[in-house]
């Protein structure tokens, strides 16, 4: 799954807000016409956080595939070892000290690569090659484009063209189509607003539906919708009282349901548990957990178990409405699918920002850090091994995995 876009919330702030998080912040309504050049910061690189890592080795494979990192504005290969790496792009950046490639996606299935190179004042460049950089190819250069994300068969990309709405086209050349426009603001009495946007989140494992995020045009409020492909339906997700929260959500491997988080409509604050909505109708249950009062970071289904970041729900919410916000330590646990006991699969914690999980559920890839001065990518084992660094530096926004073997 995925990561989107530039914006780094703060401690507190992004752990429990029902906005979007790091890698998934929509447009908002004041976007201009031409997409904000994002800028890369210059400052020297402090010391990071002490957390204990193991280096890993050139003579045995880490992780389990290749790890590909959006870090400077251009995309850089990690390869298993945990070591070996290789810048993939070689992009021109738009103006001295903006970045190059401000998103991406990659295809494990037929190791094809998208990204987008941003212009001032002009569309952006929506750019395919292979997994090596090479057979670049320009699919768009006449819209503003964001989050493209790539089909589970590699052979269509998800994208959101600004003040437009959201958009699908072949990967192999062609015309987008618009599948889902934006809905403009007609009524400013609506709570929340009546305008959307809407950004692809995440593609169901099958292919045939969309997770989105739909933003509203006016205030900073997020839903999640889901879309078919074939048809252009759009559900909502429901949690009676409360709003689904764009910052935690993912597929079920069936393809079936989505799991989310969801949000205290009177503070934007995380509510403590885990949903889960059926693609369909929309309709959702809280999932049975033990204990109950935990807040729940990046879940994550395989075919046998669900898997997220866990922590307690803290105490006096209340005083977390003014900033310095606490950091959050979350616990990487395991749960059956229909709910039930959480169980711990390690005895460390960590802040999270990003993460990435394996297909199989035998670890994750998280952001240390949500600075982008002091970032360090680790590899984080399901088994209790010692987690890995594996990418230390500045500018480091989203990761994807590549082909396994």
């Amino acid at each position: 799954m995925h990561y989107h876009r530039f914006i780094l919330l703060l401690g507190m702030l992004a752990l429990m807000s029902g906005c979007a998080s790091v890698a998934n912040i929509p447009p908002s309504a004041s976007t201009p016409p031409a997409a904000p050049t994002v800028t890369s910061t210059s400052a020297p690189l402090p010391d990071a956080a002490s957390i204990p890592t193991t280096q890993p080795t050139p003579d045995r494979a880490v992780l389990p595939a290749p790890l590909y990192i959006l870090a400077g504005g251009q995309i850089v290969r990690i390869e298993r070892d945990g070591v070996t790496q290789t810048q993939i792009t070689t992009e021109t950046p738009p103006a001295v000290d903006a970045l190059a490639i401000v998103a991406f996606d990659i295809a494990p299935a037929t190791a094809t690569l998208v990204y987008v190179v941003q212009n001032i004042d002009k569309p952006s460049l929506l750019i395919r090659t292979d997994a090596d950089g090479n057979w670049r190819s320009v699919l768009l250069d006449d819209r503003f484009v964001s989050f493209p994300l790539l089909s589970p068969d590699g052979s269509t990309v998800a994208f959101s063209a600004f003040d437009e709405g959201l958009y699908v086209m072949p990967v192999a050349g062609g015309e987008p189509r618009l599948i889902l426009p934006n809905q403009p603001v007609t009524d400013l009495t609506v709570s929340g607003g009546d305008g959307r946007g809407f950004a692809p989140a995440a593609w169901s494992p099958n292919g045939a539906r969309l997770l989105v995020h739909a933003y509203s045009l006016t205030v900073e409020r997020c839903e999640l919708a889901v879309v078919d492909l074939s048809s252009g339906a759009i559900t909502y997700l429901k949690a009676p009282e409360l709003i689904p929260s764009c910052a935690t959500a993912a597929w079920s491997a069936d393809s079936q349901s989505i799991y989310f988080s969801v949000v205290n409509p009177s503070n934007l604050f995380n509510e403590p548990g885990l949903w889960q909505g059926n693609a369909v109708d929309g309709i959702s249950t809280a999932l049975p957990l033990e204990p109950a009062n935990v807040l729940v970071r990046a879940p994550f289904a395989t075919q046998e178990r669900l898997y997220a970041f866990v922590t307690p729900f803290p105490a006096q919410v209340a005083d977390l409405d003014v900033p310095p916000y606490p950091e959050m330590p979350f616990t990487m646990s395991s749960v059956s699918l229909t709910g039930g006991l959480l169980l711990p699969l390690r005895n460390d914690a960590f802040t999270l920002y990003q993460t990435l999980w394996a297909d199989n559920g035998s670890g994750a890839v998280i952001f240390e850090s949500s600075d982008p001065m002091q970032v360090r990518v680790l590899w984080v084992p399901a088994n209790g091994d010692p987690t890995v660094e594996l990418y230390r530096g500045q500018d480091i926004y989203e990761i994807a995995w590549g082909r396994a073997p």
